[in-house]
């Protein structure tokens, strides 16, 4: 059989383009799309923990008659600073000397400003002031409702720079009533996807949107 010395022996430059192309609009149109899908699962892991908290403060309250402060009592001493206080004091108290009783796994442990006090003050051997991480890494901000009024600083990582950045937290208002969130309790928040307290996606211990009463 005759063979054409035509036969082709791969893609031609124009079809090489073309894949290119189409390459090209498949990553433009996906990539937000996955991009949002993993947004997503964070929040929801983040809820899901913070769902987990909610049971070991609830744990602690039925222990001590109180949830724990967001503040350092005398007993603790002054903090080392103000920065991260409330999400600080939640984790002191958890893992606290006197209780120890919580089943919350410690891989969750951060120090985002790394702060110590000059003895540890939780059952931790070393004096680090950790917080909690939400699914970003970022620290979980604690407000107990006698400090609703106060104004925190939290250190966190922007998402695209990497660098650390500063944002106030405020406890969280209930848009229609105008009252607190959780009034006669405690707030727990995220910073969400963008590493900063105060804008639409932030994450709380609520209903998913910040303006809406449980």
């Amino acid at each position: 059989m005759h063979t054409s010395s035509h036969a082709r022996s791969g893609f031609t430059l124009i079809e090489l383009l073309a894949v290119i192309v189409i390459l090209s609009i498949l990553i433009v149109v996906l990539v937000p799309r996955l991009a949002g899908f993993g947004e997503r699962a964070n929040e929801k892991a983040t809820k899901a923990f913070l769902a987990q908290l909610d049971v070991a403060i609830a744990e602690y309250e039925n222990r001590f008659g109180d949830y724990p402060p967001s503040h350092f009592p005398d007993a603790w001493g002054a903090p080392p600073n103000t920065t991260n206080l409330g999400g600080e004091a939640l984790v002191v108290s958890l893992w606290s000397k006197e209780w120890g009783g919580t089943g919350l796994a410690e891989d969750k442990l951060m120090n985002s400003d790394g702060d110590a006090t000059k003895k540890p003050l939780a059952t931790f051997p070393n004096p680090d002031l950790f917080e909690l991480k939400d699914s970003w890494g970022n620290p979980i901000a604690y407000l107990h409702r006698r400090d609703y009024t106060r104004e925190d600083v939290y250190v966190s990582e922007d998402p695209e720079t990497g660098e650390q950045v500063e944002s106030t937290l405020k406890a969280k208002a209930n848009k229609t009533t105008g009252g607190w969130q959780r009034a006669t309790k405690y707030q727990l928040v995220s910073a969400g996807a963008d590493g900063r307290f105060g804008t639409d996606d932030d994450v709380g211990n609520f209903e998913s949107t910040p303006e809406t009463e449980e």
